[in-house]
């Protein structure tokens, strides 16, 4: 099992950057660590670990964001995790209205990113999705579907 430790600032959130990506990174980070959830990991053989672990809206945030400075594998399965957690039957509904709840700013720039991956690159998105192997069984509804699920609920005009 690989586990991601992520650290934000409060200097980050105090100053955020004008671009809509790195603005993104840094309030997402810091929803995550905010409402991450208290869980204990065991396995066989070793001591029990307390940890806290992202809520599926923020972690949808986050890859949204992360899905541009990563490699081609990564991409991949951060866009598989985002088809995955969106039309989840219980982190599903969760995660679309921990979206709807987010600060206004993290989901204005969080709406950009949707409509980039799930509607203007929905093609290329899918290529990427499908070139790793949790990701084969997904089709073009499934990226569009996910995307008018997140659009939905980052967009409260």
């Amino acid at each position: 099992m690989q586990v991601d430790v992520l650290e934000v600032t409060d200097a980050d959130i105090d100053d955020l950057p004008d671009d809509p990506t790195d603005r993104l990174h840094v309030q997402s980070h810091a929803w995550a660590a905010a409402t991450a959830s208290a869980l204990v990991l065991s396995a066989e053989g070793l001591p029990p670990l307390a940890t806290r672990v992202a809520e599926p809206g923020p972690l949808i945030a986050m890859k949204s964001q992360s899905i541009m400075n990563r490699g081609a594998a990564k991409e991949g399965t951060d866009f598989s995790d985002i088809v995955r957690i969106t039309l989840d039957r219980t982190c599903g509904p969760v995660s679309r209205d921990q979206l709807e709840s987010a600060d206004a700013q993290l989901r204005a720039d969080a709406l950009l990113h949707a409509r980039q991956w799930f509607d203007r690159f929905e093609v290329q998105s899918l290529r990427k999705i499908r070139a790793v192997p949790e990701g084969r069984d997904v089709e073009i509804d499934d990226v569009r579907l996910v995307g008018d699920l997140l659009v939905s609920a980052l967009d409260r005009r």
